[in-house]
């Protein structure tokens, strides 16, 4: 028996193969015990594609991998009652357009960057928690929420009444969503949901003063036929307003402080509260 001879036993069954074969760490598969274990929960015995150049192999819960070869594709095909690596196959794991990105087929957290038509896909993985959206070319949270930039519970500018939770990693960040109770919203000051109307300013004496809950607004409170009367003014983009001291104040640049109030940057309709 030759010397550079090994023998690898598989659950499929033994392969042999020649030490010297350049070809061997790429076509046999190898056990993963982290990345997909997951994905086998359900499936202990199956083909599977875990993305464009990946294919697992459940066998009894447990994930082997086998990376895909040079323009091979992890492709499900019923004739193979599965995942299968394949040659030019599917279409949309290749470079069809050129300087393009494009969302990996099979795992939206992964993306691949196109340099021509027909070249070699440059994969790429966006943090945990987040996936590629090709129309802004940047890994966003799939639950619609701004990407973690830092540490800390945060309002969603786009729907008051949600917030999220970043944590850092070693890589990445951990970002998790909640929900207000109805008819509240998330006040980022406090920490805690609450009702924005509480912060409704009403007029008491004339002059400018500040909106509690967005410091780029001012309210004006003047008289009118014997009553006062109040108007809200926006102070122009990259300013906030500053108060002076009771009911004077000023537009005051503010290019490094994101004009926030109570309730962060969240838009909440003017018509929100009653009798607004």
């Amino acid at each position: 028996m030759r010397l550079n001879t090994l023998y690898v036993v598989l659950a499929l069954g033994v392969a042999l193969v020649s030490a010297n074969d350049n070809l061997r760490s790429r076509r046999s598969v190898t056990p993963d015990y982290h990345d997909y274990s997951k994905l086998c929960e359900n499936q202990p015995d199956a083909y599977m594609c875990a993305d464009c150049k990946t294919m697992i192999l459940c066998v009894k819960g447990q994930a082997f991998t086998r990376h895909c070869i040079e323009d091979h594709y992890c492709s499900v095909r019923p004739e193979f009652g599965g995942g299968v690596c394949y040659p030019d196959e599917p279409k949309a794991c290749k470079c069809e357009k050129a300087n393009s990105f494009r969302v990996d087929h099979y795992d939206p957290q992964k993306f691949f960057v196109c340099k021509a038509v027909g070249s070699a896909p440059l994969t790429y993985t966006c943090p945990d928690g987040m996936v590629f959206d090709v129309a802004s070319a940047q890994c966003h949270t799939s639950g619609g929420m701004p990407p973690c930039v830092e540490p800390g519970t945060f309002a969603n500018p786009a729907n008051c009444s949600e917030y999220y939770s970043c944590i850092g990693l070693r890589h990445g960040w951990l970002q998790s969503s909640f929900q207000c109770n109805s008819g509240l919203m998330y006040n980022q000051d406090k920490k805690a949901c609450e009702n924005p109307c509480l912060y409704q300013f009403v007029c008491q004496q004339e002059g400018r003063y500040p909106d509690l809950l967005n410091q780029q607004n001012y309210f004006q409170c003047y008289m009118l036929g014997g009553k006062l009367r109040q108007l809200r003014y926006s102070c122009p983009e990259s300013y906030r307003w500053d108060e002076i001291s009771m009911g004077v104040g000023q537009c005051v640049e503010d290019h490094e402080h994101v004009s926030t109030g109570a309730f962060g940057n969240c838009h909440i309709p003017d018509d929100f509260c009653p009798g607004t």
